[in-house]
């Protein structure tokens, strides 16, 4: 983009308000916000040393010695040498509180399960969890929730944005159209003209997940009470093309101002530990002569009264945008704009404390017990090596030396002429060496065993069985149900602080920006009885929806549940008056899905009283029989797989 197009007057998006650079307007609103970042980034460093200690942990990397550098050259060279090993045992409890997580939090159907509360029908229920299971699984916004669980336990919290998107694709192709003369198509002639035609693929809520380090908050609240802030700011990096691209769509203006500035790389963010590769910066990467490849961005969420600053006539305090490029312009400005009044973002906590400005994660929390067994092994093997040196003492003047510096298997040691005939027992010596760390390896399982207790994660959930002779069905049951507890509380306190926030913003922008009619596909028990889609409109998810909040367990077994209704069954039988009470038709149905037959339906017969159906003509869930068929009990035709009978 040229600097004449650049300042060309490009028509604003509807709700952005341009603010020319080097106005008084301007220059007031960069003083502020260069205070509130000045602020929240000087509470934040306390934190970034911690931080790159558990990625160094999470990366299972240990800072490199000269002797270590020196040992690994001799390895590159086919000599064997020792290596201090990094116990990741920390890393292990990590991912296995993860997996238990995300089983807690993304096994259930629907992810995101929600209630009326004013009394709201079952049919708005049902397309409210339809909506946001699209969202989930077309938007792709399952795999930030992953993170999110991962960077909670990382480092202490997880941030995860979210934002409206409605996409646009366009595509552009020749296409054979009639030559025309005077605006008349002339016959048997054809021209070849290039067309472009725009499409919208997905509409709905995007959510996406901000590092740890980018995200600052009002130093005046802790962090998992953000949204009372005044403030909040969030640091990104992006391509000079995303500003082209925002520059043409009337998101962004001031690029002129932009575009004169360093190529460089800023002092302001937090790169962490250097074993994290992030992308590349400008500085690195070169991609435009008078263009920086890359522009830092600063998303200044902000709580103002917009009648103080000029921006419009209201007294009452809104949420306002201001996105900042390399600290020096505003590009764009514009009120927030969503019905929920909230920051459009969420925080996981890991520890539950409403005190701390930012809480610890677990990384950090078994830093010391993790090193401790690092110790404790690495320590035991020095000794074993030190065992294995063959320790002598001999005497220079009848022993070659240089033949007892050999690494190679075996030894030959060489007399000098003054040994000759001698005892060679008086010329060299091996002094005894003790093995006083054999008990270390022991001890790791103290260390292990404390950090168990400390995080609740034993064994059995690690998909161990304990240790130490027999265990009783009741033993294992209970080991597993206490460790389960303790992660059960911070389940709860997830949903609690992070995913009902969170659902409740993508409701509520649901509602207020949904504006086409659409079909979606039932989620959950429902399908079973409601057919497997549901027509969705505006108007019909209008209301307040509660996310259902997760009590933490572990989904159940559903073969094992298939296999209790099974017994169940065989007790029914045999008691008439249970059989009576009950549908058992849609218990079958429904213990068939359990244990994962997902076509059960097609072969449900719709039973109609006598007189009812036509003479011939049986109605069954597959369809309507075509005259002259006699094969009753037929299933409905599987598509593609030809007649049946």
């Amino acid at each position: 983009m040229t600097e004449e197009t650049m300042q060309q007057t490009v028509p604003l998006a509807p709700g952005v308000f341009h603010i020319p650079f080097g106005k008084k307007l301007h220059t007031q609103l960069m003083q502020e916000f260069a205070k509130r970042w000045k602020a929240a980034k000087e509470a934040q460093d306390l934190r970034s040393v911690k931080w790159q200690q558990s990625e160094d942990t999470f990366m299972m990397y240990i800072p490199e010695a000269d002797l270590d550098s020196a040992r690994k050259g001799h390895r590159q060279q086919g000599k064997p040498s020792y290596v201090n090993l990094n116990i990741p045992y920390s890393y292990a409890m990590l991912l296995t509180s993860h997996t238990y997580y995300t089983s807690v939090f993304l096994a259930r159907d629907p992810v995101l399960q929600v209630r009326g509360r004013h009394g709201e029908s079952q049919n708005a229920e049902m397309a409210m969890e339809s909506l946001l299971d699209y969202q989930l699984n077309t938007g792709a916004n399952t795999p930030p929730l992953y993170i999110w669980l991962l960077d909670v336990g990382k480092y202490g919290h997880g941030v995860l944005g979210q934002y409206w998107d409605k996409e646009e694709i366009t595509t552009s192709q020749y296409a054979e159209v009639p030559e025309t003369f005077l605006g008349v198509p002339i016959p048997g002639k054809t021209k070849k003209v290039m067309q472009s035609k725009t499409s919208f693929g997905y509409v709905g809520n995007k959510l996406y997940n901000i590092r740890p380090h980018d995200f600052f908050t009002d130093p005046r609240y802790p962090v998992y009470r953000f949204q009372d802030g005044e403030f909040c700011i969030v640091y990104d990096k992006v391509g000079w093309h995303k500003l082209v691209e925002g520059h043409g769509q009337g998101k962004y203006f001031n690029l002129e101002h932009v575009k004169k500035g360093n190529n460089h790389g800023s002092e302001d963010r937090d790169l962490g530990s250097s074993r994290v590769q992030l992308p590349l910066d400008g500085a690195q990467v070169n991609l435009y002569e008078n263009a920086p490849s890359t522009v830092e961005l600063y998303e200044f969420h902000w709580q103002i009264i917009p009648r103080d600053w000029g921006l419009g006539n209201s007294t009452k305090p809104e949420k306002w945008v201001f996105t900042i490029a390399n600290k020096k312009a505003i590009i764009s400005a514009q009120p927030l704009g969503l019905l929920h009044g909230k920051f459009p973002f969420d925080v996981l906590q890991f520890e539950i404390d409403g005190y701390s400005l930012q809480s610890r994660g677990m990384m950090e929390i078994l830093d010391p017990l993790n090193k401790t067994m690092e110790w404790l092994v690495n320590s035991h093997f020095y000794n074993v090596r030190a065992a294995l040196n063959n320790q002598f003492v001999y005497d220079p003047s009848k022993i070659y030396a240089k033949d007892l510096e050999s690494t190679e298997p075996g030894m030959m040691v060489r007399l000098k002429p003054a040994g000759y005939g001698g005892d060679v027992r008086q010329m060299i010596h091996q002094l005894p060496v003790q093995d006083v760390t054999r008990s270390n390896l022991n001890d790791t399982d103290v260390v292990g065993s404390m950090a168990q207790r400390i995080m609740g994660v034993n064994d059995n959930i690690m998909g161990m069985v304990n240790s130490g002779g027999r265990k009783t069905a009741t033993e294992v049951r209970s080991s597993s149900t206490f460790g389960i507890n303790r992660l059960k509380t911070n389940c709860e306190w997830f949903s609690a602080t992070g995913f009902a926030p969170m659902s409740s913003k993508m409701i509520s922008s649901t509602q207020q920006l949904m504006d086409i009619e659409r079909q979606y596909r039932i989620v959950g028990d429902q399908a079973q009885w409601m057919g497997q889609y549901i027509n969705v409109s505006p108007d019909m998810i209008q209301g307040a929806f509660d996310f259902v909040p997760v009590d933490g367990t572990m989904p159940v077994d559903r073969f094992a549940q298939a296999n209790l209704w099974q017994q169940m069954f065989g007790t029914m039988s045999k008691v008439p008056q249970i059989m009576q009470g009950y549908d058992v038709g849609r218990i079958f149905a429904f213990v068939a899905q359990l244990a994962g037959l997902k076509n059960i339906n097609q072969f449900r017969i719709n039973v109609v009283p006598d007189g009812m159906a036509p003479q011939g003509v049986p109605i069954n869930a597959g369809g309507t029989m075509p005259a002259g068929r006699s094969n009753f009990n037929e299933p409905g035709q599987i598509p593609g797989m030809g007649s049946t009978g």
